[in-house]
C-alpha cells in the first residue's frame, strides 16, 4: 500500500473512489497501490490523507442523505443538529482513524487530531477545492486527471430537505458554537 485516503463521512471520499476505481479499470493505477475509505486507519500502511469540510456543509449533507435514505423521521436539520453530539469531524477522526478510546474529554480529542492532521497526514485537503486536490493527486499517482467523472451523484439520488440559505443566522451561529472544535480544524487546515 503506497497511498491511504481516510474518508470522513460526506468529504468527497466517494467521488475520489469512483475517480481511482477509473484509473484503476483503465490500468493507469493497481487497487493495490491504494486504499480509500471510512475503514482506513492511522494504522493502514502509506502515505496518508484526507479532506475536510465547511463543518455546516458537511452537516447538512450527511443530514440530505440521511433522510433520503429514510434513517431520520421528521426531524428538521436544525431539531436534528440539537440532537447529535456535534464536532463530526474531530469524533469521527478520534475514534474511526486513530482508534482512540473516546471516553476523554473532547478538547483532548481536538488536541490529539489537530496533532494527527499536522504529523500523520502528508496532506489536508478542503472539500471546496476537490477539483485543485484532484490535480495534486492525480499527478503525484501518475494518472490522467481527465475524465472527471460526475461523481457527486446526491442530486440524484435524494431530495435537498435542507439547505444552507434556508437557515437563520442564530442557527448559523449556534451551528458554529456547538461545532467550535470542527471549525478551529477546518479554518487552520483549509481557509
Amino acid at each position: 500500500m503506497h497511498y491511504t485516503f481516510h474518508h470522513i463521512p460526506k468529504t468527497g471520499g466517494s467521488s475520489l473512489r469512483v475517480r481511482l476505481e477509473d484509473r484503476s479499470d483503465k490500468k493507469q493505477i493497481s487497487k493495490l497501490d491504494y486504499a480509500v475509505g471510512h475503514n482506513s486507519t492511522v494504522r493502514t500502511p502509506g502515505t496518508h490523507f484526507v479532506w475536510l469540510r465547511d463543518p455546516l456543509d458537511r452537516d447538512i449533507s450527511h443530514y440530505n442523505y440521511d433522510m433520503g435514505k429514510g434513517d431520520i423521521d421528521g426531524d428538521t436539520f436544525e431539531e436534528h443538529c440539537h440532537k447529535l453530539s456535534g464536532n463530526f469531524m474531530v469524533l469521527w477522526l478520534f475514534k474511526n482513524y486513530l482508534c482512540l478510546d473516546p471516553n476523554v474529554p473532547m478538547d483532548e480529542k481536538y488536541k490529539t487530531v489537530r496533532q494527527a492532521l499536522h504529523n500523520t497526514f502528508h496532506k489536508v485537503f478542503s472539500l471546496e477545492k476537490f477539483e485543485d486536490s484532484w490535480d495534486h493527486i492525480s499527478d503525484m499517482l501518475k494518472v490522467d486527471r481527465e475524465p472527471r467523472l460526475n461523481t457527486n451523484r446526491s442530486n440524484e439520488d435524494y431530495k435537498k430537505m435542507a439547505d444552507r440559505k434556508n437557515l437563520s443566522a442564530e442557527f448559523i451561529s449556534w451551528h458554529r458554537n456547538y461545532n467550535d472544535y470542527d471549525y478551529k480544524l477546518y479554518n487552520e487546515f483549509c481557509t
